[in-house]
């Protein structure tokens, strides 16, 4: 039995036909497939996004927070540690002083390193350092309070911190007294690995500390120029 020459074209045309057919299903699906990787990707980067969220170091009087917002007991801590931390000088300050400072300097903006780096020299050049052993810590009943952390922007504060610093040489004491510090603090957000709170101490040469007299210890702190 023979099939007629235009049942054959017909036949050859069908399978023709469900190949393309088949072809254009299969892109279809290939275009899904790589709209669906993009889109995955995409999503796992948003996922993948740091987002900070501060937690004051209190937390008795309970907390309303958002992401990114600082609150003003965590600016105050960090302050007070770093600056702690700079001026921890254990047994020599011509050698911890410049080892404090690369240590910290993830925590320093580069105008507060280049200052620090600069007194240090200046230091140097007249031997206060060789064998100088310092300390500062948080005089009692002087701590934090909401007054001690002024909001200059979104991304800038101003603290006062009051610290007792202790300085001795050769075992010799050479100095102990109360001081008021003003500091900077500003966001600090270039590296999350090193340094985790997105904050840095912005300091300069015209932050200088103040002598506190004994009748001011135990009164509320109140900001310069600031009134009741």
């Amino acid at each position: 039995m023979k099939i007629s020459m235009p049942l054959r074209n017909n036949q050859a045309r069908q399978r023709l036909l469900a190949t393309c057919d088949h072809i254009r299903t299969l892109r279809i699906a290939v275009m899904c497939l790589i709209i669906t990787v993009v889109a995955l990707w995409w999503r796992n980067g948003v996922l993948q996004e740091m987002r900070r969220l501060y937690i004051p170091p209190d937390l008795t009087q309970g907390m309303v927070t958002h992401f990114d917002e600082v609150p003003a007991p965590l600016v105050y801590t960090f302050a007070y540690y770093i600056f702690q931390q700079l001026n921890r000088w254990p047994s020599d300050g011509e050698k911890d002083y410049p080892k404090q400072i690369y240590t910290l300097q993830g925590f320093l903006t580069p105008g507060c390193r280049s200052a620090l780096e600069a007194d240090m020299n200046a230091k140097h050049g007249l031997g206060e350092l060789r064998q100088r052993v310092r300390s500062v810590q948080e005089i009692l009943g002087q701590s934090y309070t909401r007054q001690r952390v002024e909001m200059e922007t979104d991304s800038a504060w101003k603290t006062w911190l009051d610290v007792n610093l202790v300085e001795s040489i050769g075992g010799h004491p050479v100095k102990d007294v109360l001081l008021r510090y003003p500091l900077r603090i500003v966001r600090f957000d270039v590296d999350k690995e090193v340094n985790p709170w997105g904050l840095a101490l912005a300091c300069n040469e015209a932050m200088r500390p103040v002598l506190l007299q004994n009748n001011e210890l135990g009164k509320p702190f109140q900001r310069p120029g600031y009134e009741l």
